[in-house]
């Protein structure tokens, strides 16, 4: 581990003068010291040499995973890609490197370990880019070319493996930015027989003379024996250590608590080498031919953000009142930040990427990053025109076209809290839905409203307003439930809805006026009752859960590339959110990434 954030990596200049000064600060010291004997000096200087190689060691990779020199490798891999195309058949080549990489997502989410390392800086330098770009090879490549694939993907029914190959690319992506991981696998490569007998074969086929032939494998086999020197001397600077300072006469110039702790010292400090260079070669070794983890490396946890469940009175059920139901009251509301995690379901994950191939299989709507429910309601109304239900000014369309973004997740939230407790509208068959859409609500609220992704200074002020709304709504009532909570906000606005319209025949020009000069200062929840309104009337002709969570899960994709890289980076040294392997999905399948522009 070397880092523990990106700002870390950034720092890696103040790693480099730590070094320095350090270094001549201990060589200063060291001179000044007599040493009775040379053998207890040479274990002193390879000591002193490992540490300095280890500190250099880490400096090197703090440096290699700063955004800087990310975004210069990722160029460098781009052009090596570029160069590649262009040189071994265009077309046909891209479409090889596509094979490839959707084998890979269907072989158990396996990687090829020769390129997994370049494949994960660029990923890398997809997590920590605000503007995050689509991947080269889905660009250039046809488009005839990225739907065909897709089709194939999606008819496929190991399809879901794609969540394993993603899983393996983000661990790759953690270890190239937060670990050494890059140092083991540079110095394992450079030890690797296989190449080394392979360069030498090469050569032999070649018609040189004999004499470049073993100049060349002489070199070779000194590059070898170099490498193996750098990757060994940790390991071999404190064994040797250790062996002098067991020979070196210590007698009474050092007291037995000294010689004890330096033993101990030694002795860790080779257990230490011998471990990572276990750890080293077992991972290369594993992993020649691909890499895969079958334990579980992310949380695979949703945070839920629910603003009714925030409010301390409000619980799920009828549990006791007294000393047990006090205490995580009372720890919940002077600590917790009102949020909860749930385990992310297989059907929620299965929704979001047959989703997202619904999308790539059709060229037309390969914009739907752009998009934050207005596909949904567009193909909706489409396949129900006989319903005349959905109207361009209804409150469906205002609630997603004429807000921006955050109040947008604020009022469909409200509204699907809304429907969930509607008991008269919901039936067996809309359960999955239902499920899927109220874990999507809750989850963008926790990313819009607890991690501040998008997070508008307006929409923050728009969402305690709505607090204060539903505070004033519960009255006196000490304890509710969460059900009977929503109701009273849905009844509370429908008695509202039904004597503004009664009183709609008078002059209500200077009241809408006001509403324009106020909107900022307005609660959310008359709009969020008029949207799950209008989802009730429609779920009286056709179900309107489906809708319900296609309208949530484009606005996951709509989310996913603006969290921003700080954001991603950040929950990947963490445990990882979901939102950032929707992200690599969305770059990884096809250029379904919104333009920087937007």
């Amino acid at each position: 581990m070397t880092a523990f954030s990106m700002q870390d990596n950034e720092l890696w200049t103040r790693h480099l003068l730590g070094l320095l000064t350090q270094v001549a600060a201990a060589v200063y010291v060291v001179s000044k010291i007599s040493w009775p004997d040379r053998r207890l000096r040479a274990a002193m200087l390879l000591m002193f040499s490992s540490g300095c190689f280890k500190y250099v060691e880490r400096t090197w990779c703090l440096y290699k995973a700063s955004p800087t020199s990310l975004r210069e490798s990722s160029l460098a891999f781009l052009r090596t890609i570029v160069g590649s195309l262009a040189s071994r058949g265009g077309r046909y080549r891209k479409g090889y490197i596509l094979d490839e990489r959707f084998s890979d997502m269907l072989d158990d989410g396996r990687l090829k370990y020769a390129h997994a390392f370049e494949q994960a800086s660029s990923s890398a330098i997809t997590l920590v880019s605000d503007t995050p770009i689509n991947d080269t090879l889905s660009v250039e490549a046809s488009q005839g070319l990225v739907v065909q694939k897709l089709q194939t993907l999606k008819s496929n029914k190991d399809r879901y493996r794609v969540y394993n190959y993603i899983n393996t690319r983000l661990i790759l992506v953690y270890e190239r930015l937060y670990t050494k991981a890059l140092v083991r696998l540079i110095s394992m490569q450079r030890l690797d027989m296989t190449d080394i007998f392979g360069s030498c074969e090469a050569l032999a086929e070649c018609n040189f003379c004999f004499c470049y032939f073993l100049i060349c494998n002489i070199l070779l086999w000194i590059a070898f024996l170099v490498y193996a020197l750098i990757f060994l001397f940790p390991f071999l600077s404190t064994l040797v250590a250790l062996m002098l300072f067991k020979v070196v006469e210590k007698g009474e110039l050092y007291s037995r608590a000294d010689v004890t702790v330096s033993y101990i010292l030694l002795i860790g400090a080779l257990v230490l080498e011998v471990a990572s260079l276990f750890i080293s070669i077992q991972s290369y070794v594993s992993g020649m031919h691909a890499i895969h983890r079958a334990t579980k490396q992310w949380s695979e946890m949703l945070g839920q953000y629910n603003m009714i469940k925030s409010f301390d009175r409000v619980h799920e059920n009828n549990g006791p009142k007294g000393i047990t139901s006090f205490v995580p009251r009372w720890i919940g509301k002077h600590i917790d930040d009102k949020t909860s995690h749930i385990s992310i379901s297989e059907d929620l994950k299965k929704f979001v990427l047959d989703k997202l191939l619904d999308f790539g299989t059709r060229e037309e709507d390969w914009n739907f990053a752009s998009m934050r429910g207005q596909l949904a309601l567009r193909n909706w109304t489409t396949s129900h025109e006989d319903s005349g239900i959905v109207r361009s000014d209804s409150n469906l369309h205002q609630s997603i076209n004429d807000v921006d973004f955050p109040t947008s997740v604020l009022i469909w939230h409200k509204a699907t809290d809304m429907l969930y407790y509607q008991e008269d509208i919901n039936n067996i068959s809309d359960h999955k839905m239902k499920k899927m859409s109220r874990e999507l609500s809750n989850y963008i609220m926790y990313l819009v409203f607890k991690c501040g992704a998008m997070l508008t200074t307006n929409t923050e002020l728009k969402h305690n307003i709505t607090r204060e709304s539903i505070e004033r709504i519960f009255g006196v009532r000490n304890s509710v439930l969460e059900k009977e909570a929503v109701m009273l906000v849905f009844e509370f606005h429908q008695g509202l809805h039904r004597r503004s319209y009664g009183a709609s025949h008078g002059d209500s020009q200077p009241e809408a006026q006001m509403q324009l000069l106020e909107n900022t200062m307005k609660s959310v929840l008359p709009r969020a009752y008029g949207v799950a309104q209008e989802l009730i009337d429609i779920h009286k002709e056709a179900a309107c859960w489906d809708l319900v969570a296609a309208v949530w899960v484009e606005m996951l994709y709509y989310i996913a590339p603006r969290c921003g890289g700080a954001f991603h980076s950040q929950h990947l040294a963490s445990g990882g959110e979901f939102i950032t392997h929707v992200l690599l999905l969305m770059q990884l399948l096809g250029p379904f990434l919104p333009p920087p522009s937007s």
